[in-house]
Parts: C-alpha cells; structure tokens; sequence
C-alpha cells in the first residue's frame, strides 16, 4: 500500500476520450464506452471495481478533469466514501467545494504529498487525462500504471501517451480479463 497508482480507461488503439469533446460530451463521441466497464460491467468488473476503490485512500486529478466533472460528482467527490479529492489548480474549486473533501494543490508534487498524507496508508490513485497523467510519469511520482483496455477503436481523441520526454520501462504486474474490459497493471522501473 501507499503507492501512487494512475487508473486509466483506454481504448485498444490507444485513447482517453474520442473526437470532438465538448463540455456537454466531456469524453468526446463514443468516449463514456471507455468507462461501462465501471458502471455497468456486471459482477465480475463490480468485484474488480470494489477491490480498487477499497485500496485507495484518496485521489489527484487536473482542473479539466476537475471541470468535467462537475456535474457528475456530489458534495462527497467522486467516490460515495468521500475521500480526500486533490485538484491540480491554480484557480479557486467551486464555491460549494471551499472545504470538506475538494482541495487544490498547485503542483503535482505538492498533490502527491498531501494525498498521501492524507491516505491514510492506503494508496493514492491519480485519475484524469493525458495530460496529468504525462507530468506524473515523467516526473517519476507515480508507482504503478494500470490501464482498463477497453475493446474499442475510437479511431481519434486525446491519445493517452502522446508525448513523454524518455522511455519509461514498465513490468506487468496483474492482468485481469472480463467482458467489458482487460485491466492490466504495471509496475514502473524506471
């Protein structure tokens, strides 16, 4: 435990959202098929589902994730345990999240620090887009990868590792297979 994990739902050909995202379609066309398995992948991705929310202690996302999901997320954040959320911001979160479990860090680093603080032991999981999840691993902030490889070509959208300063070296770790997607985890080497 108390590991930095980045939990990504992935096409096969490689994207977060598909084209043409707009606010009312945040994940683009076809993008909320990357995120079925989630909501609506019956008992076996509900167990797989259960253990990851159960390991972690509290979540980092980016202000566009953060934007996004406005609408879908309650007073208690994004999971129904309400754990601490760390928003990578430099502009203020919405007046309705001043306090409880919303907080704005100004750097990754910083997130990083205060979830994990914050965990409790447990992991910090850093959800979002390419973008976040690109400054962490380059940075080196983040201990594993697990990806939910989603049988699905989007065929155009924002692609997950668009850009990265270096290889980065990864070992496989767990592969768990299910109808809606395979989820597949890594260990970063380095």
């Amino acid at each position: 435990m108390d590991k930095v994990i980045f939990n990504l739902s992935v096409s096969v050909d490689g994207y977060l959202t598909g084209s043409h995202q707009t606010r009312q379609e945040p994940l683009g066309e076809n993008g909320e098929f990357l995120h079925e398995w989630a909501f609506k992948g019956g008992p076996e991705n509900a167990a797989y589902m259960d253990g990851l929310v159960n390991s972690v202690g509290a979540t980092i996302c980016g202000r566009k994730t953060y934007d996004d999901s406005l609408p879908f997320w309650s007073e208690k954040g994004p999971h129904p345990a309400g754990l601490p959320l760390f928003v990578i911001t430099h502009r203020p979160l919405a007046a309705s999240h001043s306090g409880g479990v919303y907080h704005s860090a100004g750097s990754m680093a910083e997130a990083i620090d205060r979830a994990k603080a914050a965990a409790g032991g447990k992991d910090v999981s850093v959800m979002g887009g390419g973008n976040i999840a690109r400054q962490a691993i380059a940075a080196g902030l983040v201990d594993e990868i697990v990806l939910h490889m989603v049988p699905l070509l989007l065929g155009g959208g924002t692609r997950l590792f668009e850009t990265l300063p270096a290889p980065i070296r990864l070992e496989p770790t767990s592969t768990t297979d299910t109808r809606l997607a395979r989820h597949v985890g890594y260990r970063v080497v380095g």
